[in-house]
């Protein structure tokens, strides 16, 4: 699709607008913030013309043939309207990427039956364009009100409004309360910005968890390792990959190195080398490490994306727990925290 080519009033393809990491809650100043939960899901631009629907990825690479859901709820709307959200999948309580991952397959004559299977859901936290008027130069706090106003009148099954404070209290509540739930963290937006394109001054917060964990593996050496191979156990009491570690700073090698015993062949429960898809990465690698005796307890600092009994993404090594035995580790013992 040429890029010249305009849809409800504003060119297509446009680029997201796009949230950098904060350490901590930004608050006060003259225009004041807006705080929204960052769920765990695709973000997406939909686009609503006259006579079609257009669902594009963060990197402009079309979505509707994987979610005709989705698309159909856009169409019901009764105006041309360019929206911007997320698309998520609530399964068992939570919100779950891994199923919403399954969504993207290859066959386009599944696209209708993982629809009715695990369908999905579009939360939506921002209008760009509205009945052919470009709104991205008005602030965020017009805009909002154009979407509620919007959602108001009408709302198809699979649309969801963002929820949305002012309060920065609410906003620590998401934080720390409702990890379990698969919120990730918090986005902060000035109440008086206009949505750039491609700009990088919304910020986010992530909830960080503190978690333990056993020690099955190294990358590097067993004396001088370079990151470490997580495990937790599941309800069976087996013990699982459950994510890696990222780099260990240099004195963390040195203790570990000192801890840390090769596993003899054959005795290990895991196999010689994992697949990459336990950590997050692209499916159909295979990770090799060094195997270890399983006695070891660390503390690890993890975001909140563990599922399915493993974290996608790699957790940051706090300390040993020498006070612990790898029998003592409770898989759903995690503790949040605010940034």
């Amino acid at each position: 699709m040429s890029r010249t080519q305009t849809m409800a009033g504003i060119e297509y393809p446009t680029r997201p607008m796009i949230a950098v990491t904060a350490e901590r809650l930004p608050a006060g100043g003259q225009a004041g913030f807006a705080y929204e939960p960052k769920f765990d899901g695709f973000r997406c631009l939909a686009y609503r013309g006259r006579d079609r629907v257009v669902l594009q990825s963060r990197q402009q690479r079309p979505l509707g043939r994987y979610f005709p859901e989705i698309v159909d709820a856009v169409a019901r709307l009764d105006t041309s309207v360019v929206l911007d959200g997320e698309l998520v999948l609530w399964r068992e309580g939570r919100f779950d990427f891994t199923a919403l991952q399954q969504r993207l397959h290859p066959a386009g004559s599944r696209a209708g039956v993982l629809a009715a299977t695990l369908p999905a859901s579009y939360v939506v936290f921002d209008v760009l364009a509205l009945d052919h008027r470009d709104l991205r130069a008005q602030p965020y706090a017009a805009r909002r009100a154009v979407l509620d106003d919007l959602l108001g009148r009408q709302l198809p099954d699979g649309l969801v409004p963002m929820p949305v404070a002012t309060d920065p209290a609410v906003a620590r509540v998401w934080l720390t309360e409702h990890s379990a739930a698969g919120i990730e963290g918090v986005v902060a937006k000035r109440l008086d910005q206009p949505y750039r394109p491609g700009g990088r001054t919304w910020c986010k917060v992530r909830t960080r968890l503190t978690a333990e964990a056993v020690v099955g593996g190294v990358l590097g050496s067993v004396t001088r390792p370079e990151a470490l191979i997580l495990g937790r156990h599941d309800a069976r009491g087996r013990l699982r990959v459950a994510g890696r570690t990222g780099p260990l700073p240099a004195a963390a090698r040195a203790e570990l190195g000192a801890l840390l015993l090769p596993a003899a062949a054959g005795e290990h429960p895991w196999p010689v080398a994992i697949p990459s898809s336990r950590f997050g990465q692209r499916p159909g690698e295979l990770v090799d490490y060094l195997q270890v005796v399983p006695a070891t307890v660390v503390e690890v600092d993890a975001d909140t994306s563990f599922e399915r009994d493993r974290w996608r993404h790699a957790t940051r090594f706090l300390r040993v727990r020498a006070d612990l035995q790898p029998n003592d580790v409770d898989p759903r013992t995690r503790t949040a925290s605010a940034g």
